[in-house]
């Protein structure tokens, strides 16, 4: 059985891989796309965050099963805002060790659902080795001891200094865990201005070592951050630089193998992304103000802990926002949504009615969907439903075939309700108009650049390619990356 190799291109937007390949631009992926299977369509989780992506494509399952829901999330078992570090400005107000403790120990080990198994533990349970590089979904049950650069230890007072994480027989997160170096130090950019090895020189450098000295787990994810920021900074039609650059590690991995065609011979590789990007207006009228809007309610702040006066939680995730109800949900829900039904610019607001029921509605009109699993309608993935209302809140339609098909907003029931199942509590989630994204205490903001989270197409697709192993899917997500993977390995059906 060949080796396989999945690399993760962050915030990797079909429309200009597809233009990159066409200008010969990024050579390795497109030998990769000739000799492989090449679709632009695979669709995404809700909402369209990092590690919500991440953890769908190393389980298999959305976060109402996986229990990531967002980059910013409440959770209800400690009563406090979850943040992985959206901001500097929110790592220093929350505080440097508990964000890097949530990043590097809690969203693995207490977040990421324990019934819920990773791709790294059903492989290497069956005898398969795995690695990782650079992602931070990674659990496993092989310990590696983290070494935190000095000024990181020293900002998380040496609490994590040599903290146990877990993973699978290979694991590099930057400088906390990493192999030795076998090459010149000044290969493995690192340190502050370098995302402390966060980079895609170092996933490839790491990946490269791992070829050269015969150690190459069966499978192995390179992740390659710098795409995302380069895609918020510039807008995500502005990348074409940084994918060239991505291409460029990726022929660098390959060349250790001889050639190309060796590579192939004796690897399978699947290229992809965790989500796309879209563009922000640049005005001020393209952020969505939900501490404004919601200025009447009791906020629970980013460091405060929830108690019996505060009546709301705000989480935004760029271009979607949950709004928890923490208290008096019969009241507070539907003001919530009454405001929030006024913009127009609220593409969707959803919630949940009761079980199986769940409201959709379109702000600043009254369109308005209820829809529920189970019922004579298919959608194009063979899931079946029943709903009642107007579907163009979603963009769908039904055909004569009664196949219910979505068109700005794919798998757009599905995805609506794993996020509003993901975890405990009661919350209102609002997703954004194109060009739109939300604000409150603690949000990156992106105007005139790039941003993503929402339910629209273009966060919600990215391409992949697919070399060496059997790809017949009509209708990809990237939750079918787990299944994909564990038949190529024999495991599974």
């Amino acid at each position: 059985m060949k080796k396989a190799i999945l690399f993760v291109i962050d915030s990797l937007h079909p429309t200009v891989l597809g233009r990159i390949l066409a200008e010969g631009n990024a050579p390795a992926l497109a030998f990769l796309a000739e000799h492989g299977t090449y679709t632009e369509g695979v669709v995404s989780t809700f909402p369209t965050m990092t590690p919500v992506a991440t953890s769908s494509m190393i389980t298999g399952a959305g976060p109402d099963r996986h229990g990531i829901p967002g980059f910013i999330w409440y959770n209800e078992t400690i009563r406090k805002i979850v943040d992985y570090g959206a901001t500097w400005q929110n790592v220093l107000k929350i505080g440097p060790e508990k964000v890097i403790r949530n990043l590097l120990l809690k969203l693995n080990d207490e977040h990421l659902a324990v019934e819920t198994p990773t791709l790294y533990e059903v492989l290497e349970a069956s005898g398969v080795s795995s690695g990782n590089i650079n992602l931070f979904m990674h659990r496993a049950v092989h310990g590696f001891k983290a070494k935190l650069p000095f000024s990181i230890a020293l900002a998380t007072r040496f609490r994590l200094r040599e903290a146990e994480v877990f993973g699978p027989s290979h694991l590099t997160l930057g400088q906390l865990v990493h192999l030795p170096f076998s090459e010149r130090l000044s290969t493995y950019p690192r340190g502050p201005f370098h995302r402390f090895g966060f980079n895609d020189v170092f996933s490839g450098t790491i990946a490269r070592q791992l070829v050269q000295e015969g150690g190459l787990p069966d499978f192995t994810v390179v992740y390659f951050p710098d795409n995302d920021k380069n895609s918020h900074h510039y807008g995500p039609l502005r990348t074409a630089p940084s994918l060239e650059m991505a291409d460029q590690q990726i022929a660098s991995i390959l060349n250790q193998f001889g050639s190309w065609e060796i590579a192939l011979e004796k690897t399978a590789i699947i290229v992809t992304g965790d989500h796309a990007q879209s563009t922000v207006g640049l005005g001020s009228e393209y952020l969505i103000n939900l501490d404004q809007a919601l200025m009447t309610f009791k906020r629970l702040r980013p460091r405060e802990e929830a108690g019996e006066h505060h009546e709301i939680v705000i989480c935004p995730n760029e271009r979607m926002a949950f709004i928890y109800v923490l208290q008096r949900k019969e009241v507070i829900l539907p003001q919530i949504v009454d405001i929030l039904a006024r913009d127009v610019r609220n593409a969707q607001i959803s919630w949940k009615v009761a079980d199986n029921k769940y409201i959709v509605l379109q702000g600043g009109s009254e369109n308005q969907l209820s829809f529920s699993r189970g019922g004579p309608i298919l959608d194009e993935y063979g899931q079946s439903w029943s709903y009642d209302g107007d579907l163009t809140v979603v963009d769908a339609q039904v055909t004569d075939g009664k196949i219910i098909e979505f068109g700005n907003y794919p798998d757009a029931f599905s995805r609506l309700i794993s996020a509003l199942e993901a975890r405990q509590g009661d919350r209102v989630i609002v997703s954004a108009l194109s060009g739109f994204e939300y604000y409150a205490e603690g949000a990156p903001t992106h105007p005139g650049g790039g941003s993503h989270g929402s339910l629209e197409k273009e966060d919600s697709t990215v391409p992949m390619i697919v070399t060496g192993m059997p790809f017949d899917l009509k209708h990809p997500r990237i939750v079918d990356l787990y299944p994909l993977i564990l038949r190529y390995f024999g495991i599974g059906k």
